[in-house]
């Protein structure tokens, strides 16, 4: 999975992968587990659903799942990840949570 980083001084390394359709991801499921989807209008099909601690999430083609070192699921929308996050270069290092950055060219 790439690794991303906030524009933001400091931030930390995250883990994203963009969601289409019929793609498995660890985390996102066809099943909404109850979620309305909406008002009625939304969720347009094709979509799935993150689960997280504050609730279930609804996920559209070409939106990002984002992972967060302590395991943490987010959903963002394609244009917003673009302005928010960049790429980068993790170096390897079996402590995760030491993991140092370098903005990639």
């Amino acid at each position: 999975m790439p690794f991303f980083v906030r524009h933001t001084p400091g931030a930390r390394p995250v883990e994203a992968t963009q969601w289409f359709p019929g793609q498995e991801l660890p985390g996102v499921s066809s099943e909404s587990g109850g979620h309305p989807g909406g008002s009625g209008l939304l969720p347009v099909p094709p979509h799935a659903y993150v689960h997280t601690r504050k609730g279930t999430l609804t996920v559209f083609a070409s939106d990002w799942i984002i992972t967060e070192p302590d395991g943490t699921l987010h959903v963002c929308h394609h244009r917003l990840f673009e302005q928010t996050y960049a790429p980068v270069e993790v170096d390897a290092d079996p402590d995760p949570g030491s993991a140092r950055a370098e903005t990639a060219a």
